[in-house]
């Protein structure tokens, strides 16, 4: 999710840029997405690979068979000593492979699903395109504890690029290295163990090339003294499913897009648990040219996006916390709808479709990139047919 920090960096990424605000980024734009994941995917984890994970611990030592019945669980507890040589066992890996490092990222490419996660975990969210930061692909699995995070990522990242440090809270800055070794090999790849400090909060991420030139991470935070959080990233890494071919998996079908615009981002996230129910899935066209910058790219820019509905209850409104979804102020095809049209010439035009085959439907669109009919006569072309209130984003092997 767009959290107050990344909409923090966006501004000063605004602020920062000899261009005008508009043609770097669209803070309104950021903060409606934001909105609308913390409306109905509240508890899902971090959108953006930056802020993946963040702070916590992993108990009860041992990993087993990827099924997970006794597999380590996650809560908050201590930090780690600096790295010693890793002499434990490691898994045998899965045998699927990106045969070359990936030159573009396609969003609408499932590119990487878990094999096997520990246990513990309550939420799972896959995002591919254009981040704030450039091109690149993250898959995680999350606490859903906002307080105590605890969670494992994945990142792949386009050819040429290195893995960063993480990002620690504020703006611009980095987590300090506390400690490298050497790693077993991952899927017959070199590998490395980094710690990291962040926020006081010890990291560790395992890294190796999943195709030559191509960067791969897994990450693993937080974890208790006494558990070696490397297995856990091992045992993840080895398990990991990857495909160039599979399509993302949408509750529905987005449908009379204009040719002129063209995917950069989707995001799919959900509940890992059977009792859980709010998930949320999204694509973002951009109506500018792939060799724009990032932020000229989403400065103009089509939404779409779906979520269970919900009628609002005294305990949805106090999960909420004050970022309730607006409430109707018209009707649209039937439905209730709170519709605001853009004012000035760089405006966005949001509309929200309430109880749609048990759906909320989102569609924000900058000027420009729709014809006249707008956002009321692209959600007329969508494909809502086969619908459906329970549908989960396919993020784990079956």
């Amino acid at each position: 999710m767009i959290e107050d920090m990344d909409v923090a960096r966006l501004m000063r990424a605004e602020v920062e840029s000899a261009e005008t605000p508009s043609a770097v980024v669209n803070i309104e734009r950021a903060m409606i997405a934001g909105r609308r994941q913390r409306w109905y995917a509240r508890g899902a984890g971090a959108a953006l690979a930056v802020v993946a994970v963040a702070v916590g611990a992993v108990t009860v030592p041992g990993l087993v068979a990827p099924d997970g019945s006794s597999a380590p669980a996650l809560e908050m507890v201590g930090a780690l000593a600096p790295l010693e040589p890793y002499t434990g066992e490691v898994t045998s890996p899965d045998a699927s492979r990106i045969p070359a490092a990936l030159e573009t990222i396609d969003p609408t490419v499932q590119y990487v699903r878990f094999g096997w996660l520990p246990s513990g975990l309550a939420s799972l969210q896959y995002g591919a395109g254009l981040t704030h930061t450039g091109p690149g692909v993250f898959l995680n699995g999350s606490s859903g504890d906002k307080q105590n995070w605890a969670g494992v990522s994945v990142d792949l990242y386009p050819k040429g690029v290195t893995p960063p440090a993480p990002q620690v809270m504020g703006i611009d800055q980095r987590a300090p290295v506390v400690s490298t070794a050497p790693a077993p090999d991952v899927r017959g790849a070199a590998a490395t163990f980094t710690q990291y400090d962040v926020d006081g909060t010890d990291r560790l991420s395992l890294r190796w090339q999943y195709a030559p030139d191509g960067w791969a991470a897994v990450d693993v935070s937080p974890w208790a003294a006494g558990q070696d959080a490397r297995e856990i990233a091992l045992h993840v890494a080895q398990k990991l499913r990857f495909s160039t071919t599979e399509r993302v998996r949408m509750p529905a079908q987005v449908m009379g897009v204009p040719q002129s615009l063209r995917p950069i981002y989707t995001d799919v996230n959900g509940p890992l648990t059977p009792d859980g129910w709010r998930w949320y899935a999204s694509v973002s066209y951009s109506a500018l040219p792939p060799t724009a910058n990032t932020g000229t790219q989403w400065s103009k820019t089509l939404d779409v996006s779906f979520s269970p509905y919900f009628e609002m209850t005294d305990k949805i409104r106090a999960e909420l916390d004050g970022k309730e979804p607006p409430l109707p102020n018209t009707t649209f095809d039937g439905h209730q709808a709170y519709f605001v049209a853009g004012g000035d010439p760089n405006g966005l035009e949001s509309l929200t479709v309430y109880d749609v085959r048990g759906m909320t439907v989102g569609i924000d669109a900058h000027r420009g990139t729709l014809d006249e009919q707008g956002t009321k006569g692209l959600f007329q072309h969508l494909d809502l047919a086969g619908a459906k209130t329970d549908w989960r984003p396919s993020l784990m092997v079956d």
